[in-house]
């Protein structure tokens, strides 16, 4: 399922580790170069040990095209339960916003559908023809009309999947809702950060779209779509956006956080509940013999060597595989190229190598995939566990090695927004938690309010997000009794003299508002989301919690009327983890803030 986060990490030495688990295709042509080898393998577990990592899975394709020749290589470390159970090349996981790229090539094979003749629903009068250039306001009327007149009228289907459609990530916005007729209604109150085009942004709202678009005129559901026109005919018979299915089966890696010195068991985040919602941008549950073979047929251009039918059509190969967008105008260091994005891939190149790749992860896993088209090399990783370091620094040693690369080179480094939460014990002193940087004014520290905590209490509204009632130590209601409870078992060390919200989300359930000092605002404040465990979770039964998504505190102050009671609680920066849309705290605040939650007075 998010974006300045770029993981450039940096690392060399000896490694000496004990050996791992290791299969490899005996009926293939073993390649030049093998990828998983013993030092990879020391190698690898080295890298699990550090960053407490249970389980590991790795996929490696070579292609040869002047033969269409593939072979297969697997990896797989650790453990995929609390129990010990091993992790191997069949265990599934959820993969996250690699997801996207499925999205972007069922809506690609829909169009060539249209094309040749094969659909079985025809467009709506206006609309001559299907293509990446049609217009989402004549795809989709009712979901796409906005106060932003461009937006609306211009924005196309490939402006969406580019991630310019001009909205910013807002993951807060509708991944709790569990029915498209919910996010209809509340679309329309999504304000755009920046105009159409101007700027690449990451939005997994706007794939959810993608998928609506495919269900509408394919007339079936977008899982069952790509399941036979992608999943049956490459014969990814374990892949499937049935996460809650199978975990009961016991086939999906259990999910973990980082804790103090060991990982914590949390649940699985993509329940019934969600995954209408949420297959289009990270749905998809598989292992790495299936993604292999997603592999292999991207490698060959879209057609599966295996039994050489297409599918996907050279257009849409071509389309969703090239930069349509800049996402960074220079090069991270001298080894990369500039990094654009295609439509549900990034594409870039690195020592003279050309790479297509994107991330994934919701909270307990993180994945990788890519590809080096011209070299004939495709990995893909997945972890059961939020440490983005892990899937980077192992897929980096590969690629190094058997491409011949110069080592520090981060390879496959540039990923889409992931998870590099970790979890908090009830000390709260794990490595992540609270330490990411302040982006808002002057401030040296948290600090007293300016008022008692009495006259913040309230419940805030905004159409689009919806409401939460924010507690004060004296509130004396039940819910607000229960919610301090639950905040004194999690941080017994901590004092209670916070603002605190029950507020569940996909990617979180709690609020803690915390002030700080600010030059520009007296009531200035950071929101910090997070999940708490006050029984813990799994086998291990004591306290813990779970930051949300990049463990990041959004910059926040509340505003006074004119006779002093707070009014409202403004987000200059809204809840987006990413570049500044407009971070100052001024006296403009209900005006000039990308949101503004107004307080409900009884």
């Amino acid at each position: 399922m998010s974006f300045v986060l770029f993981a450039l990490i940096l690392f060399s030495g000896i490694v000496t580790a004990s050996p791992s688990q290791v299969s490899l295709t005996d009926d293939a042509i073993r390649p030049p170069k093998r990828a998983i080898t013993p030092e990879l393998s020391a190698y690898a577990q080295k890298v699990m040990d550090e960053y407490q990592t249970p389980g590991l899975s790795i996929g490696v394709v070579h292609f040869d095209k002047g033969t269409g020749k593939v072979e297969t290589e697997y990896g797989f470390w650790g453990n995929k339960t609390e129990d010990g159970a091993k992790a191997t090349n069949e265990t599934l996981f959820v993969i996250g916003s690699i997801s996207k790229a499925f999205t972007a090539s069922a809506v690609g094979i829909l169009m060539d559908d249209f094309a040749q003749g094969r659909n079985v629903t025809p467009l709506p009068l206006n609309v001559l023809r299907f293509t990446w250039d049609t217009k989402i306001r004549d795809l989709l009327p009712e979901y796409w009309n906005f106060t932003d007149r461009w937006i609306t009228e211009k924005a196309n289907v490939k402006d969406i999947l580019s991630h310019v459609s001009g909205f910013p990530r807002s993951v807060q916005l509708f991944l709790e809702y569990t029915t498209l007729m919910r996010l209809k209604s509340r679309l329309k109150f999504l304000p755009p950060a920046f105009e159409l085009r101007e700027r690449w942004m990451y939005n997994n709202q706007m794939f959810v779209l993608g998928g609506l678009i495919v269900e509408t005129y394919s007339k079936q559901s977008l899982t069952s779509f790509v399941t036979s026109r992608i999943f049956k005919p490459l014969g990814m018979n374990d892949t499937s956006y049935d996460a809650a299915v199978e975990e009961e089966s016991g086939c999906l890696s259990q999910s973990f956080a980082r804790g103090n010195g060991t990982a914590r068991r949390i649940p699985l985040w993509m329940g019934p509940s969600s995954e209408a919602l949420l297959a289009a941008a990270g749905g998809i549950v598989s292992n790495t013999i299936d993604m292999n073979k997603w592999l292999a047929m991207l490698l060959n251009n879209g057609v599966d060597p295996t039994s050489n039918v297409t599918i996907l059509p050279t257009s849409v190969y071509d389309t969703v595989t090239t930069a349509h967008a800049l996402v960074l105008g220079r090069a991270l260091m001298p080894s990369l190229s500039m990094l654009g994005y295609g439509l549900g891939w990034m594409r870039y190149s690195a020592q003279g190598h050309e790479v297509i790749v994107h991330g994934g992860g919701l909270p307990g896993f993180l994945s990788e995939i890519g590809y080096f088209p011209d070299d004939g090399l495709g990995v893909v990783s997945f972890i059961n566990q939020n440490a983005l370091e892990v899937n980077t620094l192992v897929l980096n040693r590969i690629v190094t090695d058997v491409l011949g690369l110069r080592e520090g080179a981060n390879i496959v480094a540039p990923t889409p927004p992931t998870f590099r939460s970790s979890a908090t014990t009830e000390q709260g002193n794990s490595p992540n938690f609270g330490q990411t940087p302040r982006p808002v004014g002057d401030h040296c520290g948290e600090q007293t309010p300016p008022l008692p905590l009495e006259a913040y209490a309230g419940t805030y509204s905004h159409p689009g997000y919806g409401s939460f009632t924010l507690c004060a130590p004296s509130t004396k209601t039940s819910t607000c009794k229960e919610l301090f409870s639950n905040y004194t078992t999690v941080f017994p060390s901590q004092p209670a003299e916070y603002l605190h919200a029950a507020w569940p989300r996909v990617w979180f359930s709690h609020l803690r508002v915390k002030f700080h000092y600010s030059s520009q605002n007296r009531h200035a404040v950071y929101l910090d989301p997070l999940t708490l465990f006050p029984n813990g979770y799994g086998k291990d039964t004591s306290p813990f919690a779970f930051p949300s998504v990049l463990d990041i505190q959004y910059p926040a102050a509340f505003v006074e009327d004119g006779d002093g009671r707070i009014k409202g609680l403004a987000l200059p920066n809204g809840f987006n983890d990413i570049e500044p849309i407009s971070p100052i705290l001024d006296d403009r605040l209900e005006e000039s803030s990308f949101l503004y939650f107004e307080k409900l007075f009884e």
